[in-house]
């Protein structure tokens, strides 16, 4: 993508970005823009950099620094164009605008920092007590409803304990969902609609999007790609809870339940040496329930023993790569198959539309066959 292409043209480019602010497209100021980056994750807040040079005018101002869309907590959109589709892609707010003027010349940079609608999230802080035996996805519904957000999850509601929330609504929620190593994170879709997704890993969703396409001659889209394989965490997760008569601890383990993104499992109980199996220290109550939601999500995070980074061309891949999907990935041998997708960094600028990932896996060996391999269409 050129930054260039903005000015002028009645069509956009695959894998260009569109910036508005305020409500309005920032079209005037897209000559001066030279970076922006979307940091996105499955747990937690998504970021977005943009980064622009500004030039002094002959009255000695900074034009665009002291536009009056730029201010901070002023609204951005930012949209990805593929083919004759506007993609949505992060909303959120300005939450910091530096400026950085040198000692000489007329160039300076003006850096604006945004979080997501979780910003929003975090201005006050609540006192609430929620009731015990409350459906605790009603609970996470009422908080976000005010702040124009849909649940989508994959859970079926489960009561909780009697909750005493005396922190911002943000942090409440990240509370919850850390308990059970929940993924919870924002997405814009198509007519304005914006999600809160709370859930376990959807690792049995069908991979989304094109194949990341590394060494395959046109097809190429996948840069680089490095594997890591972590031995060292769990096969399982023991937890204890208080019994409610008697003295004794109660006690069992759990296991990763996930579908297995190849054909053989990353753990290590086929090695000849003990069961490799950490536990979580006691919880304050007697919710057995409770503990043992915690043990899986702990036991389903530490079956992610694989990682994988890398850089992708987003303009030959053609479409959004999104952390908490799964993508399929060929030409790197038994790392080939199913990878679930943990982080991404997409970068626009001059040099044209980069996505750097950091992809998960469970599984030792993938599960690409033959007749899907990589090389097929090229040999």
């Amino acid at each position: 993508m050129s930054l260039a292409s903005f000015l002028g043209l009645n069509t956009r480019d695959t894998g260009e970005c569109i910036v508005k602010i305020g409500g309005s497209e920032f079209s005037e100021f897209y000559q001066n823009l030279q970076t922006t980056e979307v940091v996105l994750q499955r747990r937690d807040s998504s970021q977005a950099t943009l980064t622009f040079a500004v030039l002094r005018d002959t009255d000695g101002r900074w034009p665009l620094a002291e536009d009056d869309r730029v201010q901070t907590w002023a609204q951005v959109e930012i949209l990805v164009v593929f083919g004759d589709v506007e993609e949505p892609f992060f909303s959120g707010y300005i939450r910091e605008i530096s400026t950085d003027i040198p000692e000489s010349g007329s160039v300076a940079t003006v850096t604006l920092s945004c979080q997501d609608i979780f910003a929003a999230m975090d201005r006050n802080c609540r006192r609430v007590t929620w009731d015990e035996e409350r459906e605790s996805l009603d609970i996470i519904r009422e908080i976000i409803a005010p702040y124009g957000l849909t649940l989508e999850t994959d859970l079926t509601s489960t009561p909780v304990d009697s909750r005493h929330q005396n922190k911002t609504d943000y942090r409440f929620i990240r509370e919850l969902a850390e308990e059970n190593q929940y993924e919870w994170y924002l997405r814009d879709r198509q007519g304005g609609v914006r999600e809160l997704y709370y859930g376990p890993p959807r690792a049995s969703a069908e991979a989304s999007g094109s194949k990341l396409m590394i060494h395959a001659g046109r097809e190429t889209n996948c840069l680089t790609f490095n594997v890591s394989y972590d031995g060292y965490q769990p096969d399982r997760i023991r937890f204890s809870t208080a019994p409610l008569s008697g003295t004794e601890i109660e006690q069992a383990s759990q296991v990763p339940q996930l579908q297995l993104f190849g054909t053989r499992s990353a753990d290590s109980s086929d090695r000849g040496l003990d069961d490799f199996e950490w536990c979580l220290p006691p919880g304050d109550g007697n919710n057995e329930q409770s503990a043992e939601a915690s043990a899986q999500g702990q036991a389903e995070e530490r079956s992610f023993k694989l990682k994988a980074s890398g850089r992708l061309d987003g303009t030959a891949y053609g479409g959004l790569l999104l952390p908490g999907t799964v993508v399929e990935v060929g030409g790197t041998g038994q790392n080939n198959g199913k990878w679930y997708v943990d982080r991404t960094t997409h970068t626009f600028d001059a040099g044209g539309y980069h996505v750097n990932f950091e992809l998960i896996r469970n599984a030792a060996a993938g599960d690409e066959t033959s007749s899907d391999h990589i090389l097929a269409g090229v040999l």
